[in-house]
């Protein structure tokens, strides 16, 4: 439970040093939950992700969809820094049982939301709700802010307004949960893109595919359907230890127990591990000529250019000797829809693609990606199939190595 304090002895006009206090106790000290929104069906990728921070393992049950995990604000704000396939990261602020909108506004009143939110803004509420007497989520969304409102304004605010921060209401089974969102925009909006593509995909599940497949840094990536890059970014990100977060702003700056001194120090041990390679380990490719130009534009503004390389080429002109003698990982995804035209044509390609791989990238790993999940079955090589979804779309995926 959260800094529940009766309004007698909670003065509206607190002397700063005792909010600091209340900060550290409630706030920055304290132990809690956090919830990790991490990418479907990768969500123990997460959990290890989470677990190479240093974060307790035991306490840390996967749920579909994201992580439950327990630490500190320094904890949370490692989180976003440095998570690959997590989209968001919430604080879990309270939670309690409500059937009726009454219990929920008083509820909402208690909780010290002076704590959480700086003093003229209160937060967007967003509200799902199963299996609860409150269903209604406009009346449940109204009521929250209406309280968070209250409350700031006995704290000795003046009446907020809606601002840049999001609280997100969970009703389960008449129980309410309130969790901060401390990320703000996602996380797969790293900072870093090279332009628009035909066949996007996000960052983070690109990332998640590539700790699927086992890269880790060290040996070749080949992506021979490049578009905008967002494989071969993700990899050079991991190939240089670059913390996914470096490059961004978060919701969490705008909490009044943010601490630039700390996040400064956060930003300087993710900058200590940042590595320069002494050569390219990614290869990176596509028939269009203006992709190409824009991915290296952005590799050469992000100072990426140690670990990939860009060329125009068709990928069934690809051969392994391109690339060096090591085995490494290609990774391909198609650009589905406008360009591979009818659902033949795209099963053509596919098939297409996969026996220029088995003819001249033997030993390599694969991570292909297909629309039609019947597809792959066809795959002349052992592989192991899974299911994504991404933008509305249900797509599959297959990792699986070439062998004779």
């Amino acid at each position: 439970m959260t800094d529940h304090v009766p309004e007698a002895n909670h003065p509206p006009n607190d002397e700063r040093g005792a909010f600091d206090k209340r900060l550290r106790r409630h706030v920055i000290g304290r132990m809690r939950d956090y919830y990790a929104v991490s990418v479907p069906g990768f969500e123990a990728l997460c959990r290890r992700e989470l677990t190479g921070l240093g974060l307790d393992a035991t306490a840390m049950p996967l749920e579909r969809g994201g992580v439950v995990f327990r630490g500190r604000l320094v904890d949370c704000q490692r989180a976003n820094l440095c998570l690959r396939t997590a989209t968001r990261i919430l604080m879990r602020v309270d939670s309690f049982a409500a059937t009726n909108l009454r219990q929920l506004a008083k509820a909402t009143r208690r909780i010290a939301w002076e704590l959480f939110f700086s003093a003229h803004e209160r937060p967007w509420v967003k509200v799902s709700t199963r299996q609860s007497r409150l269903y209604h989520t406009a009346a449940i969304a109204q009521t929250l802010s209406e309280g968070i409102a209250l409350r700031l304004a006995q704290a000795g605010h003046a009446l907020p307004v809606n601002g840049s921060q999001t609280l997100y209401a969970r009703v389960v089974d008449d129980r309410v949960v309130l969790s901060v969102d401390s990320s703000g925009e996602p996380l797969y909006k790293r900072g870093i893109k090279s332009g628009p593509a035909q066949a996007p995909i996000r960052e983070t599940l690109a990332a998640a595919i590539l700790l699927r497949a086992g890269y880790d840094g060290r040996m070749p990536l080949v992506d021979p359907m490049c578009g905008s890059g967002t494989f071969s970014l993700e990899a050079a990100m991991l190939a240089k230890r670059m913390a996914p977060g470096i490059k961004r702003t978060f919701a969490f700056m705008e909490w009044p127990a943010y601490a630039e001194a700390q996040w400064a120090f956060l930003r300087r041990e993710a900058e200590a591990r940042i590595r320069k390679l002494n050569r390219p380990r990614i290869f990176a490719a596509d028939i269009d000529p203006d992709a190409c130009q824009r991915l290296a534009e952005c590799i050469d503004q992000e100072e990426l250019s140690d670990a990939i390389v860009v060329a125009r080429q068709d990928f069934f002109h690809s051969r392994t000797d391109h690339y060096g003698g090591m085995p490494g990982l290609v990774v391909i995804n198609p650009p589905y829809g406008i360009r591979l035209g009818s659902r033949c044509q795209a099963g053509d390609l596919f098939m297409a693609i996969c026996r220029h791989l088995k003819a001249h990238f033997m030993g390599w790993r694969v991570a292909l990606i297909t629309p039609d999940r019947r597809l792959v079955r066809q795959v002349p090589f052992s592989s192991q199939p899974m299911t994504l979804t991404h933008g509305g779309l249900t797509l599959a995926l297959a990792i699986g190595t070439i062998r004779g």
